[in-house]
């Protein structure tokens, strides 16, 4: 049973952000990381165009007249450095995106499990998972990717098809355009949800492969769609709202002080654990729910009943041995 189980999906969310610190900082630490290694072939650069330059004391001080034209000059001018960061950056986004699919494994293992979470359980759990969360991601990418484009490709077509002679301002345009986005919305959090919990079936199924954990997801979801899609809905607004309110704090905040450039630091690594913490509580919440749902599918258990055997053979009667 789980701790999590008398409590809400979304209060699992939030009660698995104090349960599992330990894996926030973790996710936290290797984003820096990976950070820091997309942006090292810019260091050089900054160094020599804001190292103690006019430009670079514009940019501590967050000015609203030169900062900006300062960052579009060093753009232009250092546009191979920038280009050699671009490169760098890409290679780090599939790190990341390999990262997270086997970090899932050990979510999903000791997430709202009555054990405290500890780190060689989490790695015991990525191990045993990685291959399974490897293929249940490929079958995410595929289906997901096909419908995306299906729609997109459909709904392209009305529109043109049924907006050729309207203004592109028009409200009826606008309405449709909100409509493919909100419909790609809705297909791609479906999707997402049959992968999470294509992956959260390892949970209780540990040899299950990766087609089948799909249909047990559909089993786990069959009925609860709405309650599914409202809890994604509301992790993706209250992350995306937070991580809004941080980034536009950290951006309008001068560092014009070494203080206030450390403090500067602080809300920058702040903005970087927003997203470890949401995408830990989008599990909590998910797993809480797996852990309700799971039972009930259990088959139920057969009872074998058995005869005894006499132990001697049942008297002929005159009927089954006739007298001679």
């Amino acid at each position: 049973m789980s701790p999590m189980e008398p409590r809400s999906s979304i209060g699992a969310g939030f009660s698995a952000l104090g349960g599992a610190k330990a894996l926030i900082l973790l996710l936290t630490a290797v984003t820096v990381i990976l950070s820091l290694l997309a942006a090292a072939p810019l260091l050089p650069s900054l160094w020599d165009s804001f190292a103690g330059t006019l430009a670079g004391d514009h940019i501590l001080k967050n000015d609203p007249s030169f900062a900006p034209t300062d960052v579009f000059d060093f753009l232009r001018e250092k546009s191979a450095a920038v280009a050699g960061a671009r490169a760098a950056a890409n290679w780090a986004v599939l790190i990341v995106i390999l990262q997270q699919i086997l970090f899932a494994g050990g979510i999903v293992s000791v997430l709202g499990k009555t054990a405290p979470v500890t780190l060689p359980d989490f790695v015991a759990g990525v191990r045993r998972n990685a291959w399974h969360n490897l293929k249940c991601f490929l079958i995410f990418l595929l289906t997901g990717g096909v419908s995306l484009g299906l729609w997109f490709a459909a709904t392209g077509g009305a529109q043109k098809k049924l907006f050729q002679d309207t203004a592109p301002a028009a409200p009826s345009a606008f309405a449709f355009r909100i409509l493919m986005v909100v419909g790609a919305l809705v297909l791609y959090a479906v999707f997402s949800l049959l992968h999470d919990f294509a992956r959260a079936a390892r949970r209780s199924e540990y040899t299950i492969g990766a087609w089948n954990a799909y249909g047990y997801a559909r089993r786990i979801l069959a009925g609860r769609w709405l309650r599914a899609l409202g809890i994604f809905l509301f992790w993706f607004l209250f992350g995306g709202a937070l991580l809004l309110l941080a980034i536009g704090i950290e951006w309008s905040a001068p560092a014009i002080s070494a203080l206030a450039i450390a403090l500067h630091v602080l809300l920058q690594i702040a903005v970087l654990t927003i997203r470890p913490a949401i995408r830990i509580a989008a599990w909590g919440s998910y797993l809480a729910m797996y852990d309700r749902v799971e039972p009930t599918l259990a088959p139920p258990a057969v009872v074998v009943t058995t005869t005894t055997e006499p132990l001697y053979p049942p008297l002929l009667t005159l009927d089954e041995k006739p007298l001679v």
